[in-house]
């Protein structure tokens, strides 16, 4: 069995790994049509382009009385024009006006209704006086200022026109877009397909239910699964794998269908950890341990052209490699780039020391944190190293550089802040 490397100088640089990892992943590029209500986050693989226009008829812009502009010109507060109110439908499904707007008239209209014919504008309650409202069965109105052409009218496409692109190819559509699609005839999208990611467990003592003695429950690749999903995958989630060889290497040809497969635990230097030799017989080994602690066993390789990544089972060590390397190749291959990380500055309440030559992420949590988010100074402690309860109990992380050893206490430091991160 392959020993993973133990030394610094044995392992690849973080930013080295990253760099084969995205030489190795490419952006989906498959599509499918979707309602557009339930495509949001997806990029669009085509244009959305208007089949009708919006608005699709000339509509009054707000409420009042639709009228000829002309007949209001001479309209003043000493002098106000007397207009004829026409009869309307009273059918609230009559979308279309029943009267046109003659010479000397007005027609109450409400906005988003259909401009009747003849009318330029809508006289509002600022020109109006002796009316209560546009629902009036009073025959006439009094208009005591001049109401400009167009004002209180929106004109056939107005907001859009038809045939105009509304949302370009690559657009990922935003909850706000669905309305867009909607209104301009648009109800179906063409969009670029969720990646796929199958999530791989090992273990002999690890079950997805309840643990028999002397089993654990299995939660790391439910976690990476969580990230994955993030990030936009369409996620596979496979029970844990017995650690024999055989049975490895079924699990891991099963889902060379994906996209990615990230493989979870099985990558130390164990009599039972065999998912790299078994990978490394299938394919190419690109990574073969990465210059990061903990997580300093994830190792990536190429299986049949479809990149493979085994990350370590120690939690912190998987929750570490699955934001390092799992988020960022999930990111790549929906289209998108991982969000810049959130940090908050703090001071070190004690001395970290790291290992020179690797790049150390040390699990910190705020001493008299304030929940409100007000900016406070803050403290950072270091998080006791448990097999679980470290992530649990931690607010972040303090990344420790591959040139320093020591980070004495006191030092101001950037506290990363993973769950808003994502």
């Amino acid at each position: 069995m392959t020993e993973p490397p133990r030394s610094a100088a044995d392992r690849t640089a973080t930013s080295t790994a990253r760099d084969r990892l995205r030489a190795v992943v490419a952006p989906t590029d498959r599509t499918e049509t979707l309602p557009v209500s339930t495509a949001v986050s997806r990029p669009l693989a085509e244009p959305v382009v208007a089949r009708r226009a919006v608005p699709a008829f000339d509509q009054a812009a707000r409420d009042g009385f639709a009228v000829r502009a002309p007949d209001t010109a001479d309209a003043s507060a000493e002098a106000p024009v007397e207009l004829a109110v026409a009869t309307v439908s009273t059918d609230a499904a009559d979308a279309v006006p029943a009267a046109a707007v003659e010479p000397g008239t007005a027609v109450p209209v409400e906005a988003g209704a259909q401009l009747p014919e003849g009318a330029d504008a809508v006289a509002g309650p600022e020109a109006v006086h002796g009316v209560a409202d546009p629902d009036t069965t009073d025959d006439a109105l009094t208009v005591s200022r001049p109401v400009d052409p167009e004002v209180g009218v929106r004109r056939v496409g107005a907001d859009v026109v038809a045939d105009e692109t509304v949302r370009p190819s690559g657009h990922r559509l935003r909850p706000s877009d669905p309305a867009l699609c909607t209104a301009v005839g648009r109800t179906r999208v063409e969009v670029v397909q969720r990646p796929a990611v199958g999530i791989v467990p090992t273990g002999g003592a690890v079950t997805s239910g309840d643990p028999r003695p002397g089993e654990s429950v299995e939660t790391n690749g439910t976690t990476v699964a969580e990230f994955a999903e993030r990030f936009g995958a369409k996620v596979t989630y496979r029970d844990p794998v017995e650690p024999a060889p055989h049975a490895l290497r079924a699990a891991v040809e099963r889902d060379l269908t994906k996209d990615l497969l990230v493989t979870v635990g099985g990558t130390g230097p164990g009599e039972s950890d065999r998912i790299r030799d078994v990978v490394a017989d299938l394919g190419e080994v690109e990574v073969d341990g990465v210059a990061l602690e903990p997580g300093g066993t994830t190792a990536l390789s190429v299986v049949r052209e479809r990149p493979v990544l085994s990350i370590p089972g120690d939690p912190v060590a998987a929750f570490v490699a699955t934001t390092q390397f799992v988020a960022p190749a999930v990111a790549r291959l929906a289209g998108r780039e991982p969000p810049a990380p959130v940090t908050v500055d703090a001071d070190l309440a004690t001395d970290v020391v790291s290992e020179s030559g690797l790049t150390s992420v040390v699990p910190v949590a705020f001493e008299d944190d304030d929940e409100s988010g007000a900016e406070t100074e803050r403290t950072a402690r270091l998080v006791a190293d448990e097999p679980l309860s470290t992530l649990a109990r931690a607010d972040g992380w303090v990344v420790v550089p591959t040139d320093r050893e020591r980070v004495p206490a006191g030092e101001t430091v950037s506290v990363e802040r993973w769950e808003a991160s994502v």
